[in-house]
């Protein structure tokens, strides 16, 4: 798992440090900073994969805009340049430092610090050379600067292009790089015919029902089944199931209601609520192995009653342990946090706020024995920030 993160200089984000659990709730008032930190980690996945591209990054739930919006610019800190994401991935530390050449604006590009270039740049030149002549020594290379750095990190244009295939191994991690921060919508959800840019979801829920197709079709899927057994939170839910003959462009759900007389009791996608479609995309997303290990679901509570947004919790953090994922939820709802264990230390509970220059800061909140009302209440009172104070 990610076991912390240090991100300097984006955005609202100035210099923050975050420890993270399993699952990591985060709340706050309305532009404090919440979906920056996600925005942040999503840019050191791009980085992690090798594609700071913007088409990348759009698919990945990054806010596209202008270079220079990138940074920090609070009056009393020095302007910097550069964007720097640390991430603690088990025992490995992966460490990124992001640039934007002028020249090209639509391309980032990470740098070695300075001190390191040399060395980096001695290491490459001798690999170059040998490898014109033995491509085997391709290993040998990855080991020094292994060696050398926790990750060897991007080097001047004119050496990238001289051993992309050694770069793109070593600082590349597939937990980290995988990483999307997911926004679904309902428009999306109800649409059977989109697909998605990612597979198998996209991050406003494109993908959903073509995936659904695909497991239904493979027998006794483990899958298709824990996603049915969850979506008994919905009092009303009994199964689902593809109608028959459906073509191979074809994409179509049958709900059935328990409530309704057996001659009506099934109906599709677009007669459904909104809760059904959310509560399908999350439970597919946390039950399948082959979504991200690592994921964030802005606003999580989206279109779902307050009682299950507290079952919801549960059920995902329950989820996944189950599945070995690892996710950041952010929220407005109360609700959500009555759900969260804070017993469990995997479970964590994070206010996102401002400070009196502007800066995005975290708080963890503890579990404490003594405490008796709710966290819902707790938070809706003001104990522990997270509100707006200026009303």
């Amino acid at each position: 798992m990610i076991s912390s993160i240090h991100i300097k200089n984006f955005k609202s984000v100035v210099d923050l440090s975050i420890d993270l659990g399993r699952i990591n709730v985060f709340v706050g008032e309305n532009g404090c900073g919440k979906t920056n930190i996600l925005e942040a980690i999503a840019f050191g996945a791009a980085a992690s994969a090798g594609k700071l591209d913007f088409e990348f990054m759009g698919s990945r739930g990054i806010r596209l805009t202008k270079p220079e919006f990138m940074f920090s610019a609070f009056s009393k800190t020095k302007k910097d340049k550069k964007i720097s994401l640390d991430f603690k991935v088990s025992s490995k530390l992966i460490q990124f430092r992001l640039i934007n050449y002028e020249k090209f604006p639509k391309t980032w590009v990470n740098v070695v610090s300075e001190e390191g270039l040399r060395g980096v740049m001695e290491i490459i030149r001798k690999a170059y050379k040998e490898n014109k002549e033995n491509p085997e020594n391709e290993d040998s290379v990855i080991s020094q600067l292994t060696e050398l750095f926790p990750t060897a990190d991007l080097i001047e244009n004119n050496l990238v292009d001289l051993m992309p295939n050694v770069l793109s191994k070593i600082f590349s991690d597939d937990q980290l790089s995988n990483f999307i921060i997911y926004s679904p919508e309902e428009s999306y959800l109800r649409k059977f015919e989109d697909t998605a840019q990612i597979y198998p979801l996209g991050i406003k829920g494109e993908g959903l029902f073509q995936y659904i197709k695909e497991i239904s079709l493979k027998k006794k899927s483990p899958i298709l089944k824990k996603i049915k057994e969850n979506l008994i939170l919905l009092d009303w839910f009994d199964d689902f199931n593809l109608p028959k003959n459906l073509m191979s462009n074809e994409y179509a759900l049958q709900i059935r209601d328990k409530y309704l007389h057996e001659d009506l009791s099934y109906f599709d996608q677009k007669s459904t609520n909104e809760g059904f479609l959310y509560l399908l995309f999350y439970f597919t997303l946390f039950s399948s192995d082959i979504t991200p290990k690592f994921f964030a679901v802005d606003n999580i509570d989206s279109s779902l009653n307050p009682k299950l947004c507290i079952k919801l919790t549960s059920t995902l953090a329950k989820l996944a342990k189950e599945n070995d994922k690892q996710a950041i939820l952010t929220t407005h709802n109360p609700a959500i946090l009555d759900g969260l264990d804070l017993k469990d230390d995997e479970q964590r509970l994070f206010v996102v706020s401002r400070n009196i220059d502007g800066h995005t800061k975290v708080r963890r909140i503890m579990h404490k024995p003594e405490r008796e009302k709710k966290l819902s209440e707790i938070w809706a009172g003001g104990f522990i920030g997270g509100l707006p104070d200026n009303f």
